[in-house]
């Protein structure tokens, strides 16, 4: 099975977001896990900090469906 590209590195490359958006997610993410608390989707912080519209985040969502396959939980704690 194709390596899944990671949630963030697409939202980049169709334009959504910049990298510096996306490491800002990332050190949420991590310092949400560090703290104890629920973990936190990636696409989900970036829509929370406004770096993608909920209309990116759904364009993101069809590309992993077309694509044949949508990320899942474990794939966004293993690759980002």
């Amino acid at each position: 099975m194709a390596k899944l590209e990671p949630f963030g590195q697409i939202a980049i490359k169709m334009g959504f977001c910049n990298q510096t958006d996306v490491d800002t997610a990332l050190e949420i993410q991590g310092k949400l896990g560090q703290e104890g608390k629920e973990h936190r989707l990636i696409g989900l912080i970036l829509l929370e900090t406004g770096a993608l519209s909920t209309t990116q985040l759904i364009e993101i969502l069809q590309y992993y469906e077309h694509s044949g396959r949508v990320p899942s939980l474990e794939d966004d704690i293993s690759q980002n």
